[in-house]
């Protein structure tokens, strides 16, 4: 049986459920309508509401997780599935394919957004973001597969995965708010603290890419389902 967490208070929960009370209706005011990309049984694909860059998408389950380290755990099958068949329209859109995550735990305020569950999909080079992060002294774990992540539920941990490999991060002290937009930022060239989402929104960006992906609900079914990324040990 799954294993998701009563959800109180979280907008991406009341989004999810259709709410017409959410941050991302005050922001675009019905233009575009949706941005809801793909849909699953379990999960959800949208447009990030504050991109960082042309394509930064959120996947994310629609039960309430705190990470995708115990999402794994009930639904696997159905996410190695999803990976495989956004993967090749992805790079086919936007180039580089790079997965990262914030993943929180019940210890963390359940009213906040990142209480959810959710990967930042984004076309950077992972190697790079991996190489900013351990550059901060982060203790850096190499996983030979997703299942893998199920290890680190319930504690807070940084992650990131691209083609040469998934790898966990675990702070030794206390990071900025928001750490892993301000390393994307430094990536794409964005100054600080523009990459905070609060204070840069980028309705072009997002709404172009809302237009860019507006067929991948109908075109999933028609792709041949690929293997994921592979995590490997460098």
């Amino acid at each position: 049986m799954p294993r998701a967490a009563e959800c109180s208070g979280s907008d991406l929960c009341d989004e999810i459920a259709g709410s017409r009370d959410t941050t991302f209706l005050r922001i675009y005011e019905g233009e575009p309508s949706s941005r809801l990309i793909c849909a699953t049984e379990h999960f959800r694909l949208l447009a990030d509401l504050s991109p960082m860059t042309l394509g930064h998408l959120l996947l994310l389950p629609v039960a309430h997780y705190f990470s995708f380290a115990q999402v794994v755990t009930d639904f696997s099958a159905e996410l190695d599935t999803i990976l495989g068949r956004l993967e090749p329209m992805y790079r086919e859109t936007f180039g580089d394919f790079t997965l990262l995550e914030h993943g929180s735990s019940p210890g963390m305020d359940a009213s906040a957004c990142i209480s959810h569950a959710h990967w930042h999909i984004l076309p950077i080079e992972g190697r790079r973001i991996d190489a900013l992060i351990v550059a901060d002294g982060l203790d850096t774990t190499a996983l030979t597969g997703m299942d893998q992540l199920a290890e680190f539920s319930g504690v807070p941990y940084f992650m990131c995965w691209h083609e040469a490999g998934l790898r966990v991060y675990r702070p030794r002290r206390p990071l900025r708010s928001q750490y892993l937009r301000s390393k994307v930022g430094t990536l794409v060239g964005i100054a600080d603290p523009l990459w905070d989402y609060a204070l840069v929104v980028r309705k072009e960006l997002f709404r172009e890419t809302v237009a860019l992906t507006s067929a991948w609900g109908a075109d999933a079914d028609r792709n041949p389902t690929r293997a994921r990324p592979e995590a490997r040990r460098d």
